[in-house]
């Protein structure tokens, strides 16, 4: 348990480190007029990042689903995955048009859903073999949705026109650190009293304890975000080199309520508990994979945290979820 704490609040670091020179990046690009400074402004090391991560995360999906016979058309899962994933943050610049339609965040998406649905068409009929044909097309269009166009919806927070540009940065940090919270949440809370499984044939080590750990693990950190500017206050410490962060992160999220006290808490707790449930359902499927295949660990990443399914597997659920709530329910644009 203590390597698995010590590994955790070193990617929380890493993580931290990566968003914020993101940031600068994008901060250093403001003075720059052409299109090439338009992309920075909306992102740069967040959008390699994630197209890294899930492009590898992929690659495991794609031995799951091949430990269990089925043969999706990788390399195009691949390509559209990547495509899908780099289509929020190209079209938010203007790289993709300038009109409102062409930079809104789900239309160019959708229109890499479709060609990725015609794609699996033409490859099927191309194989000359109909034998399959539902299990690997349907196989290779659920990666291509699964990581690329729920994944996306990440990068829809970070770079879409819906997020001003650098409260993006900070609003996606939170997103993922109110989904990991409610995994850490649901370990504690479910190693330490977990007596009632949740659903043994999908997840054995999983108990109903455990699933309320998450929500409450998911609460208590988004409550705690959305206030951030007060813990210097809290804990008595001096105003630091890190204030500025602490402030533009409660700034970022706490607008999305429109509020201060009571409201501000109640709508953080709601965003919380939302992002659990969505963040738990993620988990779970993705354990019906695992089950579905065989296999116990989809890869050997990181130490005590299996491989980058693992890690992913949360987030790609909650985060379509956190940008419907944000820029639809809470309009934080």
């Amino acid at each position: 348990m203590i390597q698995r704490v010590l590994f955790g609040a070193l990617a929380i670091v890493l993580l931290v480190a990566l968003f914020q020179l993101d940031r600068g990046i994008a901060l250093h690009a403001t003075g720059m007029p052409d299109r090439f400074g338009e992309l920075l402004k909306r992102g740069s090391v967040i959008p390699m990042l994630f197209l890294v991560v899930l492009l590898l995360g992929a690659r495991e999906m794609d031995r799951l689903l091949r430990a269990r016979g089925v043969q999706p058309f990788s390399m195009f899962a691949y390509l559209m995955i990547a495509v899908m994933l780099l289509l929020p943050w190209l079209s938010a610049a203007g790289l993709l048009g300038s009109g409102v339609t062409d930079r809104e965040g789900l239309y160019w998406p959708l229109v890499g859903v479709l060609g990725s649905i015609l794609g699996v068409g033409v490859l099927c009929v191309l194989r000359n073999n109909p034998a399959g044909a539902i299990r690997d097309g349907g196989a290779t269009l659920l990666m291509i949705v699964y990581l690329g166009f729920l994944g996306s919806f990440g990068l829809q927070t970070r770079c879409g026109i819906d997020s001003p540009q650098q409260q993006g940065v900070w609003l996606l940090l939170i997103v993922l650190l109110v989904t990991k919270s409610s995994d850490i949440g649901a370990y504690f809370v479910g190693s330490a009293v977990g007596r009632h499984k949740l659903i043994p044939r999908v997840s054995p080590g999983k108990s109903i304890e455990g699933a309320f750990g998450g929500l409450l693990g998911s609460a208590i950190a988004a409550m705690l975000l959305a206030s951030t500017d007060r813990w210097p206050a809290w804990l008595g410490w001096t105003p630091g080199r890190f204030s500025w962060m602490l402030d533009e992160i409660a700034h970022s999220f706490g607008v999305a309520f429109n509020g201060d006290g009571m409201t501000l808490f109640r709508g953080a707790f709601l965003f919380g508990v939302l992002l659990s449930i969505s963040a738990q359902i993620g988990d779970l499927f993705e354990s019906c994979f695992k089950r579905d295949a065989g296999i116990k660990d989809s890869g050997a990443v990181m130490p005590h945290y299996g491989g980058i399914l693992d890690l992913v597997d949360s987030p790609v659920f909650a985060m379509p979820v956190a940008w419907f709530l944000l820029t639809r329910i809470w309009n934080i644009g």
